[in-house]
């Protein structure tokens, strides 16, 4: 009978065992003082997402499904919060979203290592400062400040009793960011001084950019000062790669594919560098074909794949996308269908009035106007603005004495579908299209590339 009652009891054990999946999602929850937003941003290492705020009960709560153990940037407002999540542990904070100086709150598995992220950044704060005020040191004072900024994290990260793993890990994450400000002391210092012959003396640490090796599955995901440094280093060879008429972006993909072995590493740079750039290459389809040829991952090649076919139809040769009645800053509504078949080239900027370096290349614009005033070429604005802007475009067409054709969308770019047929990401785009209607090129050079855009006006035999 005990015999009984003992197979029972390990039967009964081995079933509750049997039903208990394994936790694969985290509960990240928490309080926000002084926020009267509906939407708070959490960003990592590929991971984008919103989570909903609640104004009533200045609260939110979300299920984060297999979220990958890292560092993540939670964004209220303008203040960001450092923390590390994980997929098994979940996390409550409480934070202040205007007093920045008042520490978040962590409640959660991981709270010691979330108090050392807070603290980290005091510590970058007090020792380093600005990156202008670091970075315009003498070269000996750069150094002191470094080695004192990198023992006082090592010593923060001992004594903060964090998971022997994770101190690990940090410890190297703590060496790439030391490593990386060294690397851009020479550069950004001949900047600040406007000291392009600035040279670092034979004493400074250079070997220790060399010596980093750009293969590191586990520190690529882990830290993004080591995945900046991998990304900066290979730009640099890209640079040295490619000759004078050859173009960056195709080098750099090559360099990607000759110097990196790692496949996490290898596909992620890949898949970075063209969804950022692919809308603006020149050579589309070469780049597309070397991209397909070097990755492995699917699911990243499908995605690409989508953006080259849709930027196929807006390549050299194709008609253009139209668009239809818009505000004529003149009077009346401008299709596009009302500019073709008048002998005239058009050079298109898509801007808006919200955009810094649209409003920069004003002046410069207005000069290239001036220069090819009553040739076979006509300038044409269209401002994505919201409609409720209107008034706003229009003071700004008169106060800066705005000439070519100016033209009011009422839309922003994600919504105007003259913008999404080009896919355009940022702002200012220029295009450029024949006396047809068909393109020229859908990624022109902007006026500040004074001798770019010019050269290829001339060869297009513009006057």
């Amino acid at each position: 009978m005990k015999f009984q009652h003992c197979l029972l009891g390990v039967l009964v054990f081995l079933t509750s065992c049997k039903q208990e999946k394994p936790k694969d999602y985290l509960v990240l929850s928490g309080k926000v003082e002084n926020f009267k937003k509906r939407k708070i941003k959490l960003s990592g290492y590929n991971y984008d997402k919103s989570i909903r705020f609640h104004k009533k009960t200045n609260s939110f709560s979300d299920t984060l499904r297999n979220i990958k153990p890292g560092h993540y940037k939670l964004q209220v407002n303008q203040r960001i919060v450092n923390m590390y999540l994980s997929s098994f542990d979940d996390l409550d904070l409480i934070i202040d979203a205007k007093m920045r100086l008042k520490d978040p709150v962590f409640n959660g598995k991981n709270e010691s290592i979330n108090n050392y992220l807070t603290k980290k950044i005091k510590k970058h704060s007090f020792i380093l400062g600005s990156a202008e005020k670091l970075f315009s040191l003498d070269e000996n004072e750069f150094l002191s400040k470094m080695d004192k900024y990198k023992s006082a994290l090592d010593d923060l990260a001992l004594s903060s009793k964090l998971p022997k793993e994770y101190f690990i890990k940090e410890k190297r994450n703590i060496h790439y960011e030391f490593v990386r400000n060294i690397k851009n002391y020479q550069p950004y210092h001949r900047m600040l001084y406007g000291n392009n012959k600035f040279v670092v003396s034979e004493y400074f640490p250079s070997e220790l950019v060399e010596e980093i090796d750009i293969n590191k599955n586990d520190d690529y995901t882990n830290s993004l000062s080591y995945r900046l440094l991998v990304k900066e280093l290979l730009e640099k060879k890209a640079n040295e790669r490619k000759s004078k008429k050859r173009d960056f972006n195709l080098a750099y993909l090559e360099t990607i594919h000759v110097e990196v072995f790692d496949t996490l590493v290898k596909n992620d740079l890949l898949h970075n560098a063209a969804k950022e750039i692919i809308y603006r290459v020149d050579n589309l389809n070469e780049y597309y074909k070397k991209y397909m040829l070097y990755s492995t991952n699917e699911e990243n090649k499908k995605e690409i794949t989508k953006i080259y076919n849709k930027l196929k139809l807006t390549a050299k040769g194709e008609i253009s996308p139209k668009f239809e009645n818009l505000v004529n800053y003149n009077g009346g509504t401008t299709s596009l269908d009302d500019l073709i078949g008048n002998g005239k080239y058009k050079y298109i900027d898509i801007w808006a009035t919200w955009c810094g370096i649209c409003k920069r290349e004003i002046p410069l614009l207005k000069r290239l106007e001036q220069k090819y005033h009553g040739t076979n070429i006509e300038f044409i604005s269209i401002s994505v603005d919201k409609k409720e802007d209107k008034k706003k475009w229009e003071s700004i067409i008169k106060d800066r004495e705005l000439g070519g054709m100016q033209l009011f969308a009422g839309e922003t770019k994600e919504d105007f579908k003259f913008t999404n047929d080009y896919l355009i990401k940022g702002l200012p785009r220029f295009i450029l299209i024949d006396p047809d209607g068909k393109i020229v090129t859908a990624n022109a050079p902007r006026p500040s590339e004074g001798n770019k855009l010019e050269d290829l006006l001339n060869k297009l035999n513009v006057k």
